[in-house]
């Protein structure tokens, strides 16, 4: 498992690798020791996966990381040929609680805005009309950005890294690529966005070498932790909003474009989620959870008056004799065979 890690580090982001590390050495490591994975057994890995839930800590979504790192080791010894069969693929899943979906609405978006002030107003703004990611606002250049086209670019963004992962000299913070290929992307900016944007601009001062949209005050990128702490998390419990996480503004981005009645797959291009299925799924339980809006009310409304039937037009009584339908029978006559037997 140790020299899973080793090989795997330089080909996974530094987040990624650290969330291995917390997985092998937090709970594989401790139940497993040094076990070769060739005798690693369904029911050992059962057995450890069943002490961890009835633990109650930590949760099962933790238990689930840990049992996925654990799955993309035995791949991997799949792959170089040590073992031939995964035994993860024998043990029994678990249900984890679903995540209750939260973000911000409009008024509780303004009434934020109006408590961190007007330089984190702007990024928060930003985040939740353009859909950035809080790495991504961070970094976000003035030469990335057309305010006279309301556009803006997506090129990187930024990770944190640990001190000991830091080479010697090297800041904590590190360009790179973003999350996937569809997170370089094209985002309209709000026109009621750029007065705001041009006043945050001129209001800037103090050293911006990296020409930084939201430089700190030594001019480096913003560290998400601090903003969390220091801004967002305080300003949320001043105005009694609890549980909204501050990556939750993306998904504010995402039901502002539902309220807004955007295409699903325009809103993927701009939060720039690499499968529509991701984008479908947070879409579909924004929109179930809105109230319909006034003029989609009347359409639908329209539609159901057009789907109720014409009145039936009562038949005159013939003189044959033959005895009405009784009062059961919903059959129209128009739709007797008229080849049948009489």
């Amino acid at each position: 498992m140790v020299d899973w890690l080793a090989r795997t580090q330089p080909t996974v982001s530094p987040n990624t690798h650290a969330l291995h590390e917390w997985a092998v050495n937090g709970f594989l490591i401790p139940a497993f020791n040094v076990m070769a994975v060739q005798a690693l057994r369904p029911e050992q890995i059962e057995r450890w996966q069943a002490a961890l839930l009835t633990r109650g800590k930590p949760g099962p979504r933790s238990v689930q990381i840990a049992r996925g790192v654990l799955h993309s080791i035995l791949e991997d010894a799949i792959a170089k040929g040590v073992i031939f069969v995964n035994p993860l693929a024998r043990v029994r899943r678990f249900d984890v609680p679903e995540r209750e979906l939260k973000y911000l609405d409009v008024p509780q978006l303004k009434l934020l805005c109006e408590k961190v002030g007007a330089f984190y107003a702007v990024l928060f703004l930003m985040m939740a009309f353009c859909g950035l990611r809080i790495g991504e606002a961070t970094v976000l250049q003035w030469s990335h950005v057309d305010l006279e086209r309301r556009r803006l670019w997506v090129r990187r963004q930024a990770i944190w890294r640990r001190k000991k992962d830091c080479p010697p000299g090297e800041p904590r913070w590190k360009l790179v690529e973003p999350k996937s290929k569809a997170g370089k992307r094209v985002v309209e900016i709000p026109a009621g966005l750029v007065p705001l944007l041009i006043a945050h601009r001129a209001s800037l001062d103090g050293s911006n070498p990296l020409n930084l949209m939201f430089p700190s005050q030594t001019g480096t990128p913003l560290y998400p932790k601090n903003i969390r702490r220091r801004h967002f998390l305080p300003a949320l419990q001043a105005l009694g909003i609890m549980g909204v996480r501050q990556h939750d503004i993306r998904r504010t981005f995402i039901a502002l474009h539902v309220e807004a009645g955007t295409h699903p797959k325009l809103v993927q291009e701009r939060v720039g989620h690499s499968s529509i299925g991701l984008t479908m799924d947070l879409y579909g339980k924004i929109a179930g959870q809105m109230a319909l809006a006034t003029e989609q009310e009347a359409r639908f409304e329209a539609l159901a008056v057009k789907a109720l039937p014409a009145s039936v037009p009562v038949e005159p009584t013939t003189s044959s004799g033959a005895e009405p339908p009784a009062d059961g029978d919903r059959t129209p006559a128009s739709n007797s065979d008229p080849n049948s037997a009489t």
